[in-house]
């Protein structure tokens, strides 16, 4: 074997060695971060816009039927829901602009491919195109087999009844 050749053949072979310890490394990164504590409590926010039908029932009173969208940033960056795109069907009813009855389910979708569900009810509005309610975790699939728990929403409508933002506040568990 001549010196050029054999120089090269140990540097292939040290770079593929390095390439493996930087492969194994990343991949137990990914699998660290992949893992999830089996409970706790979050805060974040969430951007919607609304697709659906609006019926005037009479004047000042709408009925909101239709589906929100949106994703859930948790406020730590990271983390449970961090980055999950959400679709929630459900109605609300709205009198003189101010929500009088809402509800409606969630399903939330991680990178993963994971669902999360949850079902939702608006307390009645003391202002206009201002709302909030009650969450419940309602299970889900991958890591959210079995979750549990509850949040609190705070939400304005932007543009109303279409498009608007949520604060989010609760805790959760898995078995």
């Amino acid at each position: 074997m001549n010196r050029k050749g054999g120089r090269g053949h140990r540097r292939t072979t040290r770079g593929g060695e390095a390439r493996a310890v930087v492969a194994l490394v990343l991949g137990l990164g990914a699998r660290a971060e992949a893992q999830m504590a089996k409970q706790g409590t979050y805060t974040g926010r969430c951007g919607w816009s609304a697709m659906g039908k609006t019926f005037a029932i009479e004047k000042d009173h709408m009925v909101f039927v239709g589906e929100c969208s949106g994703m859930v940033f948790n406020d730590a960056g990271r983390g449970f829901m961090h980055g999950t795109s959400w679709v929630c069907p459900g109605m609300n009813d709205l009198l003189h602009g101010l929500s009088t009855a809402a509800q409606g389910s969630c399903v939330a979708t991680d990178k993963d491919g994971d669902n999360a569900f949850v079902t939702w009810k608006g307390h009645k509005a003391t202002e206009p195109n201002k709302g909030g309610g009650e969450c419940q975790w309602a299970g889900g699939t991958g890591k959210y087999t079995g979750l549990t728990g509850n949040k609190t929403y705070d939400a304005v409508f932007v543009v109303p009844p279409t498009s608007g933002y949520s604060r989010l506040k609760g805790a959760w568990r898995v078995p």
